[in-house]
């Protein structure tokens, strides 16, 4: 089984512990758990990028192929989007800043999704594509859940049960972001990451 996971730090780990897996080396050990199968595991993935770093990521003919021929995908992107945009808002205070930023995300997941679903056309391979959502790590900041949610309501737009769902991380961090974030505040810890390979697996697989 063949699993491609795309994004940023979410992707990378960022905020586990030393030599703990983030969400993706989880996931996939409870895929080859569930499947009593080997599962193969790419990450193209880097901190602080954002979504249109990811499209940028995603356009790389380099790795098509990995991608036309993975069973499993994951995307996590947004969230760095969302802090630089919190940022500004905090220096401008222009909500239109905000309002712009989220448009352009929408647009840049748009782009991604096109791509994806070109590269698997042609594919006879069952697959799924996980999104990510996003939780929101920046509860103090004015608007921030204006932001995360719109961003959200975006992103469900995708979904279709099959081939594309939605991992709702809003509703497991919502409340429980002392529990699940590491220090930084931002990224989650080996608890955060557990429970997100877990909503992961309870969105089910594709029918092989």
């Amino acid at each position: 089984m063949k699993y491609v996971a795309l994004g940023d730090s979410l992707t990378v780990g960022v905020g586990s512990s030393f030599l703990a897996p983030g969400f993706v080396g989880r996931f996939a050990k409870f895929t080859e758990q569930t499947h009593q199968s080997q599962v193969c595991t790419n990450v193209y993935a880097k901190s602080g990028i954002e979504t249109g770093e990811v499209l940028e990521m995603i356009e790389s003919t380099d790795l098509h192929s990995h991608i036309s021929r993975a069973h499993l995908i994951t995307i996590s992107a947004g969230g760095n989007d969302l802090i630089q945009a919190s940022k500004d808002f905090v220096e401008s205070g222009e909500t239109d800043e905000l309002t712009q930023s989220v448009k352009e995300c929408y647009l840049n997941m748009m782009k991604i999704m096109e791509i994806l679903h070109m590269l698997k056309k042609e594919c006879r391979l069952p697959f799924r594509i996980y999104l990510l959502n996003l939780y929101n790590p920046l509860p103090k900041i004015p608007l921030a859940d204006k932001w995360v949610s719109l961003f959200n309501r975006h992103l469900n737009s995708f979904h279709n049960g099959e081939s594309v769902v939605v991992a709702d991380l809003y509703s497991v961090f919502k409340g429980k972001q002392e529990t699940f974030l590491s220090r930084d505040r931002v990224h989650p810890n080996d608890l955060g990451y557990e429970a997100i390979a877990q909503t992961l697996v309870a969105l089910g697989y594709p029918k092989f």
